[in-house]
C-alpha cells in the first residue's frame, strides 16, 4: 500500500492508494446493470417500440394498418442492419410506395409483374453496392395485405413507410452502422443478376397465382430469403433449408393420420416453435425443420393438416428449386461474362 498526495480526502488526511483505486471499482462495479436487468431493459422496450404501435395501429385502422406497421419496422430494421440506416433513411419512401402497390395488386397477375420488376430493380443495384438494402422492396411487395380499395393502399403504403423510418430510428438506437458498402459489379454483370432475380420472382410468384394457391407468397419467400443468405455469404443455407422443409413436412403426417384434437395440435405446434428459437443458432436445418413442422400444425384447418402439410411443402421447395435454377444459369453466365469484362467475382459470388 503506497501514501500518495494526491489521495489527500476532505479532511486533509492521507488516503491509501489503493482503498481509493478498490472504492472506485466497487463504484463502478454497482453501477454496472446485472445481465437480468439488461434483459428486462430490452424486453420493456420491444413492448413499448414495438408491440405498442402495432395494437395502436390495428385498434386505429385495422388488421392491414396493423400489418403494414409491423412490415415497415421489420424491413426496416434489417435493412438498417444490412445496407445501413443512411440508406434506408433514403429508400424509406420507395419502400411505402412498393408496399402499397403489393397490397393493392396482391396476389394477382399484376401482383406477379411487380415482383418482377422489384426484383429487377433489386437485383441491378449490384452495379452500386446497393443490393441488400434494396431487396428490402420486393420483401414488403410481396408480403403485403390485400386491400379492397386503392384509398386503403395509400394508407398501407404511408403506414409501412413511416413505420420503415421507426426502424431505422430503432436500428440506430442499437447501433447499426451508418452505411454498410455491398458487392459492386459492372453494369454488365450487375445487369445480369437484376434479371435473373426479377425472372426468379416472376417466375415463382405466377406460379402460385397460376395454381390458385390462396398463399402465393410462400413460393417466392424463399427466394428472397435465400437470396439473402447468399449475399452475407452462406451458401450453405439453400441446402439446409431445403433439408429443414422436407423434414418438417414428413413429420407432420403422423399427426394428419391419427388426427388428433384441436387442443393437441396447439400444444405440439407450440412446443415445435420454441424448439425452433432454442436451436435457431445451433443448428439452421434443425430450427427451421421445427418451424415448418410448428408453421404446418398452426395454419392447418381442423382436420386437414395433410392438405396443409403438402401445400406448404411443395409452395417452398417450388420456390427453392427455382432459385437454384437461376444461380446455375447466373453462374454459366457470370463466366462468360468474367472472360469477356475482366470481373470474376461474379461468378464467384453467385455460385450455389
Amino acid at each position: 500500500m503506497i501514501l500518495h498526495p494526491s489521495s489527500r480526502n476532505g479532511s486533509g488526511q492521507w488516503t491509501l492508494e489503493s482503498d481509493v483505486t478498490e472504492a472506485r471499482g466497487s463504484g463502478e462495479a454497482t453501477e454496472k446493470p446485472s445481465g437480468a436487468m439488461r434483459t428486462t431493459h430490452i424486453v420493456v422496450a420491444a413492448l413499448v417500440a414495438v408491440v405498442v404501435p402495432v395494437v395502436l395501429m390495428d385498434a386505429l385502422i385495422g388488421k392491414f394498418g396493423a400489418n403494414a406497421m409491423i412490415m415497415g419496422l421489420l424491413f426496416g430494421l434489417l435493412g438498417s442492419v444490412i445496407g445501413g440506416t443512411r440508406r434506408m433513411l433514403q429508400l424509406a419512401p420507395i419502400v411505402g410506395v412498393a408496399a402499397g402497390l403489393g397490397s393493392l395488386t396482391a396476389y394477382g397477375w399484376w401482383w406477379v409483374g411487380l415482383l418482377a420488376i422489384l426484383g429487377l430493380i433489386a437485383g441491378a443495384g449490384m452495379c452500386w453496392g446497393w443490393m441488400p438494402s434494396l431487396l428490402m422492396l420486393p420483401f414488403v411487395a410481396t408480403f403485403a395485405s390485400p386491400v379492397t380499395s386503392g384509398r386503403h393502399a395509400v394508407v398501407y403504403g404511408v403506414i409501412t413507410g413511416i413505420a420503415t423510418l421507426y426502424g431505422v430510428v430503432l436500428a440506430r438506437r442499437f447501433k447499426a452502422p451508418s452505411v454498410v458498402e455491398g458487392q459492386r459489379l459492372s453494369l454488365p454483370a450487375g445487369a445480369a443478376v437484376g434479371i435473373g432475380l426479377g425472372v426468379a420472382m416472376g417466375a415463382s410468384a405466377a406460379i402460385g397465382v397460376a395454381l390458385g394457391w390462396t398463399e402465393p407468397y410462400w413460393v417466392p419467400e424463399p427466394v428472397l430469403i435465400l437470396t439473402l443468405y447468399v449475399l452475407i455469404g452462406k451458401r450453405e443455407r439453400i441446402r439446409e433449408k431445403a433439408l429443414a422443409t422436407a423434414v418438417g413436412v414428413i413429420a407432420a403426417v403422423p399427426a394428419a393420420i391419427v388426427g388428433p384434437p384441436p387442443w393437441a395440435i396447439a400444444a405440439l405446434a407450440s412446443a415445435a416453435f420454441i424448439l425452433a428459437l432454442m436451436e435457431y443458432k445451433r443448428s439452421y436445418w434443425i430450427y427451421y425443420s421445427c418451424f415448418t413442422f410448428a408453421l404446418v400444425l398452426a395454419m392447418s384447418p381442423p382436420g386437414d393438416v395433410g392438405t396443409e402439410a403438402a401445400h406448404r411443402g411443395s409452395e417452398i421447395l417450388v420456390g427453392i428449386g427455382i432459385l437454384v435454377l437461376a444461380l446455375l444459369i447466373l453462374q454459366v453466365v457470370g463466366g462468360w461474362l468474367s472472360r469477356r469484362y475482366p470481373q470474376p467475382e461474379l461468378e464467384d459470388s453467385i455460385a450455389p
